[in-house]
């Protein structure tokens, strides 16, 4: 399960013992969450870009820390797995989620009204928000903040939402019980959206390997991303009675956003996108659908104008990570 990092709480305390003792609770805490199975933290690109070099008192800074005798040596190697690790998180990806792409998110702090990312992204994506400790506000179980959208017949509206959020042990545990229900309730979606694919998606055909996919991905994010792309490309598909399939009428036409692999993504790790056509073996699905840091895989079969989706997950190596 991905969550979010709250950027706001990069902020000054009043001295440097503070400051190493709010970041050693950060890391410690995020080891407590990984354990609970919250494996990926995601970090908004402009925090990241200066994360760094961001004081927490007057000379000592984030790199500061990293270089500190003081400081466990284990806690500073599991602070650089987890944000190097960990995909950025950018305006685009939020605006992807369809219903959200109107929104923004304001927070009142210090005096100061400020925009805020991650905890905007973790109440789109459903999920926990993580801080530093550095002040009173990052000790609550829950944060409020002012959510501006604009609904269906284009009316310009606020509303407090609430967050939940953690920033110590106390306040990830909190959620506890919160996590058991909503794993249970992921893992019962993602097994109706299995057994009613035929309903739902009538023009397409999910491949036998989607099945295991879409349990895994049902405990780790939202479905309505998965359940929106896939409804759309149906919708097309739908529409497909003449010619080759074709991706650049889907660009124009469409919200979905499809490219094929490269040659030398395809010679070295083609067999990482292959997957089972029924009555027809394995074949190479290179079309994909970027949403966000899902990709979803097809095949489109032109004699029976037909799509076979192969993967929906994370998206797979290519040439350039090799």
């Amino acid at each position: 399960m991905i969550y979010m990092f709250n950027e706001l709480s990069l902020c000054k305390v009043t001295s440097i013992e503070i400051a190493r003792e709010v970041l050693n609770s950060f890391v410690e805490c995020q080891s407590q969450a990984r354990q609970m199975g919250f494996r990926e933290i995601r970090l908004h690109e402009r925090a990241l870009s200066t994360l760094y070099e961001i004081e927490l008192h007057k000379n000592y800074r984030i790199d500061s820390w990293l270089s500190d005798n003081l400081v466990n040596t284990d806690l500073k190697d599991f602070f650089r797995e987890i944000i190097t690790s960990s995909p950025l998180l950018n305006e685009q990806e939020i605006k992807d989620v369809d219903i959200y792409n109107q929104s923004a998110f304001y927070k009142s702090y210090e005096g100061t009204l400020n925009e805020v990312w991650g905890l905007g992204a973790a109440y789109i994506y459903f999920t926990l928000c993580a801080s530093i400790p550095t002040h009173q506000e990052w000790g609550k179980p829950e944060v409020i903040v002012s959510h501006y959208f604009i609904d269906s017949d284009y009316n310009e509206l606020t509303k407090d939402v609430c967050i939940k959020h953690f920033s110590n042990s106390l306040t990830l545990l909190a959620h506890k019980n919160w996590w058991i229900e909503y794993q249970a309730d992921r893992l019962k979606a993602s097994k109706e959206l299995w057994e009613k694919r035929e309903i739902f998606f009538p023009n397409i055909i999910l491949c036998e390997e989607v099945e295991k996919q879409i349990e895994k991905l049902g405990v780790s994010k939202t479905l309505f991303q998965i359940f929106d792309r896939l409804r759309e490309l149906d919708e097309y598909v739908k529409n497909w009675t003449v010619g080759s399939f074709n991706t650049d009428d889907l660009n124009q036409n469409t919200n979905l956003r499809v490219s094929g692999e490269s040659v030398s993504t395809i010679n070295k790790f083609g067999s990482l996108r292959k997957f089972t056509v029924p009555s027809q073996g394995k074949k190479i699905f290179d079309l994909h659908i970027k949403t966000g840091d899902l990709r979803f895989h097809f095949y489109p079969d032109n004699e029976k104008r037909t799509v076979y989706v192969g993967y929906i997950g994370k998206h797979l190596r290519i040439s350039s990570e090799d």
